[in-house]
């Protein structure tokens, strides 16, 4: 997974420092930063049922877990953000919860939409921690068909009503929740190999037809059907490909371990670079940009989200204990 997600961040530095489409027709319809994200997805749908399958945690303990996995080096990413392009305080105060576009604030970031993407996962998780129902198998199905649903009912309004719905977070939750479907085949047998591929097949069919239906029409990002038909084939199948030959690559895997700085600051370094030195060209800005990001990554993975992830472990061990003693109703939820 550490490897997929380095492959994952190379994908999104190229999106974002280089410009793919001005490389032709063809290429107007390849996007590497989307086929990255699909595969982030992938993975946030394989790696969070398994931790959550893989210890007695309760809803408390995944929440407080998360945040202390999610927040301090985002809110690192914040504070370069705010250097690269000062915003108004409401505006940051909104991006601080992580949730601004629930609040109907602006990402400072771009690369923000797919956070709050993460929290609706999430939050479905805990709902079925609640429900006592990660384990069964049954319920990551009904959360994908369930996602393919809200995926045709916001693309269609696209294309009758000309309305500019949010498919993005419901196409992203297909991929999530078709993650865990995979999840719960590998490690709880459930469906075999050819009902797994029909089902998975049907689904990538009905995100074909969403694909048709959300970007019939450019919406003011070069969006076609046919680049997102790329990129999420692209980036699931580098997921299964991770996943089959169990690619381990020593450079990957350590991008992959400072990818989530990574991913959060590079836009902001970038801005900053260009804000200091406005006539570099493209090539010159990503040489110097894209090093620089790695190495600050780098220093945020270890000094801050590193040390973060240790104590936000410790708080939950020690609530853990204390509930236990407590509470002899806290089991394992597997």
């Amino acid at each position: 997974m550490d490897a997929l997600r380095g492959a994952a961040a190379i994908l999104v530095l190229i999106r974002h420092y280089f410009r793919i489409a001005a490389l032709g027709p063809l290429a107007t319809h390849i996007d590497p930063g989307t086929m990255g994200v699909v595969a982030f997805f992938c993975i946030s749908g394989y790696i969070i049922p398994w931790s959550v399958l893989h210890s007695p945690t309760t809803v408390l303990q995944f929440a407080t877990a998360r945040a202390f996995r999610l927040y301090p080096a985002y809110w690192v990413s914040l504070i370069l953000a705010v250097v690269a392009a000062p915003v108004a305080l409401p505006v940051l105060l909104a991006n601080m919860t992580m949730a601004q576009r629930f609040m109907g604030v602006h990402d400072i970031v771009g690369v923000y939409w797919t956070l709050q993407i993460e929290i609706i996962f999430y939050a479905v998780m805990a709902v079925l921690m609640l429900a006592g129902k990660v384990a069964d198998p049954r319920a990551s199905l009904w959360c994908l068909l369930g996602a393919c649903v809200l995926s045709l009912l916001l693309a269609i309004p696209r294309a009758v009503l000309l309305v500019k719905t949010p498919v993005a977070p419901a196409f992203s939750l297909v991929v999530m929740f078709a993650s865990f479907v995979f999840y719960h085949h590998r490690h709880a047998g459930f469906l075999s190999s050819t009902r797994l591929r029909c089902i998975l097949s049907g689904v990538g069919a009905v995100m074909v037809g969403c694909f048709l239906l959300a970007y019939h029409r450019d919406w003011g990002f070069g969006e076609t059907p046919l680049r997102f038909v790329l990129g999420y084939a692209v980036g699931v199948g580098l997921f299964m490909a991770f996943m089959r030959l169990d690619i381990r690559m020593p450079a990957l895997c350590w991008l992959g371990s400072i990818s989530y700085p990574l991913y959060l600051i590079h836009v902001p370094v970038r801005e900053i670079i260009v804000g200091l030195m406005p006539s570099l060209g493209e090539i010159p800005s990503a040489l110097l940009g894209i090093p620089a990001t790695v190495a600050l990554a780098a220093v945020i993975h270890h000094g801050v989200e590193l040390p973060f992830n240790r104590l936000g472990k410790r708080w939950v061990a020690r609530y853990r204990v204390q509930r236990l003693k407590g509470a002899p109703d806290a089991v394992p939820l597997d």
